[in-house]
């Protein structure tokens, strides 16, 4: 039975996490991209708290920095998962995290990582498809929808030299 709850927690924390600061933008209008996940909220420019970039591997564009982000997040390679958002949309997932449900994470990587076990405990899959909805050199907005589930939301995110950052994540469907 305690696994059992601890696993609705963490179910719940996941959901949360990957939520962020919800809002429900508008259905993308441009065309897909391969494949990615949840979503985001309104577009705020990178700050100087930004999480530094591991290395260039989403410099290919907005959408593989994304489906980065996804891999490292189940993996997990918290530390790559983190270094990937802005140090605000961790700040932001932590406090939703922990005043919904009462969790405390210290910290992004260790909500990554409780997060990853509970998808990996539950079996869900990461198959997404994801849609540009825009994109400039300095911002781009996504929209994921997990394949299986359905679920599927806004990515916002900004381009930092060579390479993207997820700056807001949102929810806006699910199947």
């Amino acid at each position: 039975m305690r696994t059992s709850a601890m696993l609705s927690i963490l179910c719940a924390a996941a959901t949360l996490a990957l939520a962020g600061c919800a809002s429900a933008p508008e259905p993308p209008v441009a065309a897909t991209a391969p494949s990615a996940a949840d979503a985001t909220d309104a577009t705020p420019a990178p700050s100087v708290d930004a999480a530094p970039v591991v290395d260039d591997a989403g410099a290919a564009g907005p959408v593989e920095a994304y489906l980065d982000w996804l891999a490292a997040s189940r993996e997990p390679d918290a530390p790559r998962a983190c270094s990937l958002m802005t140090e605000a949309l961790q700040a932001r997932m932590l406090a939703e995290l922990s005043t919904g449900l009462g969790t405390d994470f210290s910290d992004c990587e260790a909500m990554i990582t409780a997060t990853a076990a509970m998808y990996a405990a539950t079996g869900a899959s990461a198959d997404v498809e994801v849609d540009v909805v825009s994109q400039s050199a300095a911002e781009a907005t996504l929209f994921a929808t997990y394949v299986e589930s359905g679920k599927c939301g806004t990515i916002h995110l900004a381009s930092i030299g060579a390479g993207w950052l997820i700056t807001a994540q949102s929810e806006e469907c699910a199947r």
